[in-house]
């Protein structure tokens, strides 16, 4: 029996995790893109060079992902949120402070260990404050934090904050003041559950060889690593490169970064629809691959189609792929191999693999932009279409109803 006082506090603990997504993951990350061209302006960048420092976050994902994981399912919730919002707050703001392409690059390997890490961590507190019928929506509402955090900064981060603050330098500052605050609040105010609260939660902390150990034995948790570098690569390549690709267009400033705050939006407005969606349907599977072929078909499309077309490819394909992040996670949670306990490490391998994918894409589609501006488009179409095939050697299972108290 969940004791009654205690269960209205998960929703406080989700909601600090959805501030988390949104600054660390969100804000922190996502006022990049849009902040290139006074960044490349400033410190004398080419194209690849920007899009080499736009992959050191997720190369820092190769290293932390897994780790980051481990150390959740460890050490818990509460200690290790703090640590990350302290260090993603640090090393975001010393991004403010780069003089050149080796330092800005350096400063983002550092952040990108935070960055990385918050996909890794941050869910973990939905499978332990939410193992229930609430376990998808939970997850959803994450991916709506997330895009609100990024929407704000893709928005108003160039055309707002930068000149409000001085310049690029002050909004790093900004978001890593912020991310320094959530560590204290996830310091002084959070938890973990209790037994009663979570009867499945083990008193006993997993050791790091038995959590790795068991989790690389469930083939499902590498066949969604491998299809999430696919996914995610394609989606950091893009996002990265539209702004100023449109730039390149003839676009103004204000409407291409307009298009990746839309692009956020859409992501807000379809993540917990989509996720309410495999609920209805009983299927993660149709829904997710009903995502990736968006991605795929949105990014193919994007260098033949005019300004109206731009948009619609843009709310589309980002309305219809917007519940994959989430439902890749609940699905390793719902895995009866991984469940709760090993959650965190099950992510974090996922989460390892996918980085691999986030690294590569951008340097390497904006190589392409030197021979024609639309063919990193075609890049990462390809890449995502990739996903669909690996998506066939999932089983299909249907989603459960449970049932439980609020």
């Amino acid at each position: 029996m969940i004791k009654k006082p205690s269960s209205y506090f998960r929703w406080y603990v989700l909601a600090l995790a959805g501030l988390t997504y949104a600054i660390v993951a969100g804000a922190s990350r996502m006022c990049m893109p849009v902040l290139f061209k006074q960044i490349g302006d400033d410190l004398k960048l080419s194209i690849t060079a920007i899009g080499t420092v736009w992959g050191m976050d997720p190369l820092a994902g190769v290293f932390i992902g897994l780790p980051s994981g481990l150390l959740i399912d460890r050490f818990g919730i509460k200690r290790t949120m703090t640590v990350l919002c302290i260090l993603a707050g640090v090393f975001g703001a010393l991004r403010g402070v780069s003089g050149n392409f080796f330092s800005l690059a350096a400063i983002m390997f550092l952040f990108g260990f935070m960055a990385a890490a918050a996909p890794s961590t941050v869910p973990k507190a939905t499978a332990v404050w939410f193992g229930d019928k609430h376990l998808a929506l939970a997850n959803g509402i994450l991916i709506v934090a997330m895009s609100i955090g990024a929407m704000v900064a893709t928005q108003f981060s160039a055309t707002a904050l930068s000149p409000l603050l001085g310049s690029w330098r002050g909004v790093m500052f900004l978001f890593g003041g912020i991310s320094f605050a959530l560590g204290l609040l996830w310091l002084f105010t959070g938890r973990e559950p209790d037994k009663s609260e979570n009867p499945e939660l083990s008193a006993d902390k997993i050791p790091f060889r038995q959590s790795i150990s068991h989790v690389m034995r469930v083939k499902e948790v590498w066949i969604i690593g491998f299809i999430t570098l696919c996914v995610w690569g394609s989606s950091m390549g893009f996002i990265g490169y539209l702004p100023l690709y449109l730039r390149n267009m003839g676009w103004t400033p204000t409407s291409a970064d307009s298009v990746i705050t839309v692009s956020s939006g859409m992501m807000l407005l379809g993540s917990i629809p989509m996720v309410l969606l495999s609920d209805k349907l009983k299927s993660r599977w149709g829904v997710l691959m009903m995502s990736i072929i968006s991605l795929a078909v949105g990014l193919v499309l994007l260098p033949w189609v005019n300004t109206l077309g731009v948009w619609l490819v843009i709310i589309i394909a980002n309305f219809l792929r917007s519940g994959s992040s989430s439902l890749f996670n609940v699905m390793l949670f719902e895995n009866k191999d991984i469940g709760s306990t090993y959650g965190g490490t099950a992510i974090g391998l996922a989460s390892t693999i996918s980085m691999i994918g986030a690294f590569i894409a951008p340097p390497l589609g904006n190589s392409l932009a030197d021979i024609n501006q639309g063919l990193p488009f075609v890049l990462w179409a390809g890449m995502a279409a990739l996903g669909i095939p690996l998506m066939f050697l999932i089983r299909k299972k249907p989603v459960l109803s449970n049932s439980s108290s609020v």
